[in-house]
């Protein structure tokens, strides 16, 4: 069962767009997420920006490559925060269960394509 729902406000998946998306429980709470793609190089590389709304002004910067493996896909992404300070304040948070949730989500989605 999903702890989260997503909504994708913006999706706008090239170099110079940008994206994003609403996270809601079940209490109703919403948690929205947006950044900036800097570059988009299908099919094997993603670099763009991601901000929590709910703390603005806390940007990091992502990397997400995908490389086949074995007739399969490997998705690596490596997210670098503007301090130590805000990689920590990420950890705190509790941001991974909703990244594992999101992981899980489009595991399933791809598993039915």
């Amino acid at each position: 069962m999903r702890r989260l729902t997503t909504t994708v406000d913006r999706h706008d998946a090239r170099s110079n767009g940008s994206w994003r998306f609403v996270q809601k429980d079940a209490d109703g709470n919403a948690y929205a997420f947006h950044g900036v793609f800097h570059e988009v190089k299908a099919p094997e590389r993603v670099i763009a920006t991601f901000e929590f709304e709910g703390v603005p002004g806390h940007v990091a910067f992502e990397t997400m490559t995908l490389e086949e493996v074995g007739g399969r896909t490997l998705l690596t992404t490596r997210s670098v925060s503007q301090s130590v300070m805000d990689r920590d304040m990420v950890v705190q948070s509790g941001m991974e269960s909703g990244a594992s949730d999101s992981m899980d989500c489009r595991a399933e989605f791809l598993a039915k394509a």
